[in-house]
């Protein structure tokens, strides 16, 4: 067949940039990768982060690491990386709010959610679990919702910031309920947790790793697990369904790098990231046994998902009716 001359330096463009980009893949990475967590450090983002980067730091025999950009409900680090390079050396630790629901709180963002970003694997989902100070005078969630009940607003609860999973997660398990709870934000949770914990604050929805520690110490009381059915981690403590509330909760938290990153780029970073995630080892020590549930989504799955999230939030958003702007 006779290729029409007009069509060869198009076909000649298209076949270099093809060529350059599996290049670029084969070469990468050749200098320092890093990944920005749009959480201060401490939190189960920042560790699973760190795991990660460490593991692909032998893999890949370049330095990976990890820079924490917190603020803003995640907009601070989400921003910096959807303006950065878009040649896979400069990763978000991506989650809720960064890639789903901030764009139904807000009326502006200073970059777009689905058009800037390239999904590339999502890790895993931390499920909730509302604990208590040990002072609290309500060892059971019935027994907190009828506290609640008697004194309206005088109930304080914390969370990682306005906007955030925690902050929406929580108005609507006080919807559900019927309780008025008084909202108290924090910066993240190596805040939340000791403000519990001494009572300055009733209760708090947190993913479990960070508070498992505390509740099998006594430090904290653990009222109900977000989730169908129990934790393998934590079996003594009941759903909230168990306890009469039909309320689930969970967040996600993934890769997702610069729009416009070449595929093969793409490819090799999910690809090495689930060899990694999916050890025996690396789930027991950051996933599963600390409570956690392993999604491990290459770029395609993660982007079906994205979708479907996307529109949880926004109906999750529309029934809370909260804007941050």
């Amino acid at each position: 067949m006779r290729i029409p001359t007009r069509l060869v330096p198009a076909m000649a463009g298209t076949i270099v940039s093809c060529v350059s980009a599996v290049a670029a893949a084969q070469d990468f990475p050749n200098r320092m990768v890093r990944i920005v967590v749009p959480f201060s450090a401490g939190g189960v983002t920042d560790v699973m982060a760190r795991g990660i980067a460490s593991e692909l730091g032998k893999t890949w025999a370049q330095p990976v690491v990890v820079e924490n950009k917190p603020g803003a409900n995640t907009i601070i680090g989400t921003e910096f990386v959807a303006k950065s390079p878009a040649d896979g050396y400069t990763i978000l630790m991506a989650n809720d709010p960064s890639l789903s629901s901030n764009q139904y709180l807000y009326s502006r963002l200073p970059y777009d959610p689905v058009r800037d970003f390239t999904p590339v694997v999502n890790i895993a989902a931390s499920i909730t679990v509302l604990v208590a100070a040990p002072s609290l005078k309500a060892d059971t969630l019935q027994a907190f919702i009828a506290s609640a009940k008697a004194d309206p607003g005088k109930r304080t609860y914390g969370s990682f910031g306005l906007g955030s999973a925690t902050h929406l997660s929580t108005e609507e398990f006080s919807a559900l309920a019927g309780i008025r709870l008084n909202h108290i934000p924090y910066k993240g949770i190596a805040d939340v947790v000791p403000a519990v914990m001494s009572g300055q604050i009733d209760v708090a929805l947190s993913a479990v790793s960070p508070v498992l520690g505390a509740i099998r110490g006594g430090k904290l009381k653990a009222l109900a697990y977000a989730n169908p059915t129990r934790s393998p981690v934590m079996p003594d403590v009941p759903t909230f369904a168990e306890q009469g509330l039909p309320f689930e909760t969970r967040a996600w938290f993934g890769f997702a790098v610069p729009a416009g990153t070449p595929r093969p780029v793409v490819d090799k970073i999910a690809a090495d990231t689930l060899r990694i995630i999916e050890t025996p080892e690396f789930d027991q020590k950051y996933v599963s046994g600390v409570g956690l549930e392993p999604i491990n989504q290459g770029p395609d799955a993660f982007a079906t998902f994205l979708k479907q999230d996307r529109a949880r939030w926004a109906e999750r958003v529309r029934r809370v009716n909260v804007k941050l702007d």
